[in-house]
């Protein structure tokens, strides 16, 4: 059972990172069934059960896993060609995915068109299922092979007609969940522009108009009296000055970070470097920019929300850490896209700030975790702290025109 497992994740991991196997997992079985003393048809569909089954398989975009389980049935089940078909209107059938020797052939064409009329597809060389998605048929699957092996074929269509269920049930609610989150999400953007805007007309320009007045009460207290009172009095007033001025900055930042401008469309990338670069100039910390992998294929609400975890990050550094390095690290894979912010600086103990709202991430979190993801705060005493958010990956069901991220400039 053990080697199974095995070879069930290893041509998982090949699949997955499109690496050429076609061979490599029948040459596998070939050998693991003779030195286990069972049949090679046994073992090539336990194989392809555990690895079709995957995690890694389920967490990948629905298009790219749909292409690995039809390359895995291309390899393990007893198939020339496999290709899945959706219907049209006007009696017409549409591939949208195939491999194999002439996946979409006539032949394949016809077998399809006949799924979704309701018939069976039990031919010698071409065997059909359909994929059903909530009780209703959403695809045909359709194979070719030799006659002799077409009994074992069907098992194969039969399980991999499950498995494209599921994802695409998965998928369905995927589009459905990221049309709600991108409405709270661009919901959450519009009260923080409104936010900034509201501080900017409303308390900062009572402070300013505060500022004024003190500073005309100050001339006047100075002209009725003199010596020791006046010194002490200017003292005081000074005070207050100082006190408006922290309160006039900390607004200012405030109204700043949830500020819209007109970089709201550029890619995610140069959002970030803006940034980066906003803080570097601000703090004179070196700080690193990383980012492999492509990034455009999020959606407007991840990026959104990766923005805002480096832009909070960033903050806490400049307020907290006393850091000399920063790095911002974004790695884009299939299935999952990863951000770092690490810091050199102070750190904390997490046990003493557990419950503490001292980083500011709790709000960030919760808008990561509403997207499918997570956050980790790591941080120790004298060895700097580090914000990890995890977003997996999907396609949107449409995209909105205009992806808006708050950034600051």
């Amino acid at each position: 059972m053990a080697a199974v497992e095995f070879m069930a994740d290893v041509v998982t991991i090949l699949l997955v990172e499109g690496a050429p196997v076609m061979g490599v997992a029948n040459r596998l079985v070939d050998d693991v069934a003779e030195a286990i003393g069972i049949s090679t048809e046994a073992l090539s569909l336990t194989v392809f059960l555990r690895a079709s089954g995957s995690a890694d398989i389920a967490q990948l975009p629905t298009d790219v896993a749909v292409d690995v389980l039809l390359r895995l049935a291309l390899e393990l089940a007893p198939a020339d060609a496999v290709s899945l078909w959706l219907d049209l209107p006007g009696d017409r059938v549409s591939c949208i995915a195939a491999t194999g020797d002439a996946p979409e052939s006539r032949r394949l064409r016809a077998a399809a068109k006949t799924v979704f009329a309701g018939g069976i597809i039990d031919a010698p060389h071409v065997r059909g299922v359909g994929v059903v998605r909530w009780d209703d048929l959403h695809g045909a699957l359709v194979a070719r092979g030799r006659p002799e092996v077409g009994e074992r074929l069907s098992v194969f269509m039969k399980e991999l007609a499950a498995t494209l269920s599921a994802i695409f049930e998965r998928a369905a609610r995927y589009a459905q969940n990221e049309a709600r989150e991108r409405a709270l999400v661009s919901g959450t953007e519009r009260r923080l522009v409104r936010l900034g805007f509201d501080l900017h007309d409303g308390p900062l320009q009572e402070l300013v108009a505060f500022a004024s007045d003190l500073r005309l009460a100050r001339e006047e207290v100075a002209t009725i009296l003199d010596g020791a009172e006046l010194q002490r009095v200017a003292g005081r007033f000074e005070d207050f000055e100082a006190r408006l001025a922290v309160l006039d900055h900390d607004l200012r930042d405030i109204a700043h970070s949830v500020r819209s401008t007109s970089a709201l469309e550029q890619p995610l990338e140069d959002a970030l470097g803006a940034e980066v670069e906003a803080f570097k100039r601000a703090t004179n910390v070196e700080t690193v920019l990383t980012v492999e992998g492509n990034v455009s294929t999020l959606t407007a609400s991840q990026k959104i929300v990766l923005f805002r975890v480096v832009q909070e990050s960033l903050s806490n550094v400049q307020k907290h850490s006393d850091a000399q390095l920063v790095r911002v690290r974004v790695r884009s894979l299939r299935s999952y896209v990863t951000l770092e912010v690490a810091d050199d600086g102070q750190g904390f103990d997490p046990e003493s700030n557990r419950g503490s709202k001292r980083l500011g991430l709790a709000g960030i979190g919760e808008r990561v975790r509403l997207l499918g993801g997570d956050v980790s705060i790591e941080g120790r005493p004298g060895k700097g702290v580090r914000v990890k958010a995890t977003l997996p990956r999907w396609c949107a069901a449409a995209d909105v025109p205009g992806s808006v991220y708050a950034v600051t400039q």
